[in-house]
């Protein structure tokens, strides 16, 4: 069995041939001598600590589960920066697409909400409207005037009413119109 003093000098081909046979020891040497080059790297890709560490640790994940396929004349280091380059491009990849996944979500929900909204008023315009109707015909006259956005003034004189008359009138359907949204909408 070879020490792991004596693994620590060995040259990437002997770790290599080494880590082809199972040896935890030569793959610990591996990370001890690449895992910050390997992080520093990272750092041109991700700006997430965590994020990097992430990507460095799947590197050396991919060297151990990889290991039988390994040949001694690679260029170790070469293998764990594609490694390395590969996994980094393919988590952005990946993190943009889902980016792009919850927006359209978010739009298609804020569209679906849209036309919910559009048939809910739609629903409350008919209510408020049977309700309307049921007002006597000076009450209705006043209520949609107001509804139109005049004021008591605007409408006394337009249908040469006093203002008082207005406001009483104005009063008396505005309570009614609120027990009826109340109990036919929910609306309080």
């Amino acid at each position: 069995m070879v020490q792991t003093s004596s693994i620590k000098k060995e040259k990437d081909n002997v770790l290599v041939s080494l880590i082809r046979e199972g040896n935890k020891k030569a793959f610990n040497v591996i990370y001890e001598r690449y895992h910050k080059q390997l992080y520093f790297i990272a750092l041109s890709y991700f700006k997430d600590p965590g994020m990097r560490e992430d990507v460095v640790q799947e590197t050396f994940i991919k060297l151990w589960t990889f290991r039988d396929n390994l040949k001694e004349e690679l260029s170790l280091k070469s293998f764990l920066i594609t490694c390395l380059r590969n996994r980094s491009l393919n988590v952005i990849r990946n993190n943009k697409t889902k980016r792009k996944h919850l927006q359209l979500l978010q739009c298609v929900d804020s569209k679906r909400n849209d036309v919910e909204d559009k048939v809910l008023l739609g629903e409350y315009q008919q209510i408020l409207e049977k309700g309307v109707c049921q007002l006597s015909p000076a009450k209705q006259h006043i209520f949609r005037l107001r509804m139109q956005g005049m004021n008591n003034i605007e409408i006394s004189e337009d249908l040469s009413l006093s203002i008082n008359t207005i406001k009483f009138q104005y009063s008396q359907g505005s309570k009614f119109m609120r027990r009826y949204l109340h109990d036919n909408a929910g609306i309080l």
